[in-house]
């Protein structure tokens, strides 16, 4: 049997998670996501050992699948299981090789951003900046955000990620692409959500793009873009806002 066990914000699963990790050999996915707790400690609360899967493990070789035919095993996941895409195609190849799947869920950004002070209902599509390459440099994204901001609904921004690299997208980064393409209005930032560090930053565009690189820390980190605000929201945020830089 394949679990798919989420791991919320800060490695903190749930009494069933803990529970049904006992039974089984335990995988960790960290490509599309980032593990904000040093590896050896969640290994130490769970007293088990975890081998942590490539991408390549993941979408091609695929030997947790293999072994879930025979024995129970638990693909550990940060945030909740099935918000990344790629998840949700591990569990359409299990059906297909008749292997048993159950999902235990946790908290997620998608959820956890309200911490904000934004009305969830109120997001619309969420996009990803990803790092620019030689001759691939996207802008579909912008396009959604200006689309989002269109029928005034906010936006989730998630950055990069290249775990084989240990290259993670600083806000800083994020919204220098962002000014390129014409963005000029108010950004929030928010760093290392649901951690005993965590931090939300709220200003003008221009005005955060003056704080260096390290002010924003360890990732992970994403961006909110807000659209039209509702008093409330607008009281809520203004607890974040950063003063003006000279």
């Amino acid at each position: 049997m394949l679990y798919l066990i989420g791991l919320g914000l800060n490695g903190d699963l749930t009494r069933e998670g803990v529970t049904t990790v006992q039974k089984c050999k335990v995988y960790l996915e960290l490509y599309t996501s980032f593990l904000t707790v040093p590896l050896k400690d969640l290994e130490r609360v769970l007293q088990k050992d975890i081998t942590v899967l490539t991408r390549e493990d993941i979408e091609e070789t695929q030997q947790f699948l293999k072994e879930a035919k025979t024995t129970d095993v638990a693909l550990l996941v940060v945030g909740d299981p099935l918000v990344a895409t790629t998840h949700a195609e591990i569990i359409i190849e299990a059906r297909k090789r008749a292997i048993t799947t159950k999902v235990i869920h946790n908290s997620s950004v998608y959820s956890a951003v309200a911490e904000t002070g934004l009305q969830i209902y109120k997001f619309g599509k969420a996009i990803t900046i990803p790092f620019s390459q030689e001759g691939f440099q996207p802008t579909s994204f912008y396009e959604i955000l200006q689309k989002n901001r269109i029928i005034g609904a906010h936006t989730l921004v998630l950055l990069d990620i290249q775990h084989d690299q240990k290259r993670y997208m600083n806000p800083k980064e994020a919204m220098e692409i962002l000014h390129r393409l014409g963005f000029q209005e108010e950004v929030i930032c928010v760093s290392r959500l649901g951690c005993t560090d965590q931090r939300i930053v709220y200003g003008e565009i221009e005005n955060l793009l003056k704080l260096d690189k390290q002010y924003w820390g360890s990732p992970p980190h994403c961006l909110v873009i807000p659209s039209s605000l509702h008093f409330k929201e607008e009281e809520f945020l203004e607890q974040f806002r950063l003063k003006v830089i000279k």
